[in-house]
């Protein structure tokens, strides 16, 4: 992505803090015909480092069997083509109010990681069983019991109507562009109405605080 010097993330912490904050991500690789294709899903950012090459970064996800995405995307490494996913963290609109100059004009704070790799197939039973219950305990701990308690025939219909996937990341950029091209004095106005504002505006706050901006 177009990345401005002073708006790239340089180190992985706050990148993994987006991720994990932000998990819904978009699944992006060429269809049967080349076109450009999307998949919106959830995807879990493991703590053991991926066994490939690359930047050591592994993700994991699933997708509905009926979506023919996994199928495509599972034959692009064999093409020596990566697949994309997007990470989209908070954004707010910013007013040319805060600065210190009328020759301004408006723009947008946002914070976002694209990641690309290779994907992975998971298709046996027991292993999308372990990577369900993974999402769970990230999302819903309590589910898990009501899972476990499901009957044998119902989950592996389940089961049998997804694919999983594991991502191993080869390379990242994280672009956090929080008005970091401005001074102190009007990020810090920029910052306290935001913060005062709209729960949207209220997380990029945050994040221009988290990274003491």
């Amino acid at each position: 992505m177009y990345m401005p010097a002073h708006f790239a993330a340089k180190e992985l912490v706050p990148v993994h803090q987006l991720m994990r904050a932000c998990p819904l991500a978009l699944l992006i690789g060429p269809d049967a015909q080349g076109q450009a294709f999307g998949s919106h899903l959830p995807l879990t950012l493991l703590d053991q480092a991926s066994d490939k090459d690359g930047c050591g970064m592994l993700l994991e996800g699933h997708m509905a069997r009926a979506n023919p995405h996994w199928g495509w995307l599972a034959g692009l490494h064999a093409q020596g083509q990566d697949v994309l996913a997007v990470f989209s963290g908070p954004s707010a609109y910013v007013s040319p109010r805060h600065y210190d100059s009328h020759l301004a004009v408006p723009t947008w704070n946002y914070a976002a990681v694209h990641v690309y790799g290779e994907l992975e197939l998971i298709d046996d039973a027991q292993a999308k069983d372990d990577l369900l219950k993974r999402l769970i305990a990230q999302h819903e701990p309590g589910y898990a019991a009501q899972w476990r308690d499901l009957p044998e025939d119902f989950q592996s219909k389940l089961l049998g109507a997804i694919v999983g996937f594991r991502l191993h990341i080869r390379r990242w950029e994280g672009k956090f562009k929080l008005s970091q091209n401005r001074s102190a004095a009007e990020r810090g106005r920029i910052r306290e109405a935001m913060a005062a504002g709209t729960p949207a505006e209220q997380d990029v706050a945050a994040w221009m605080a988290k990274l003491g901006l």
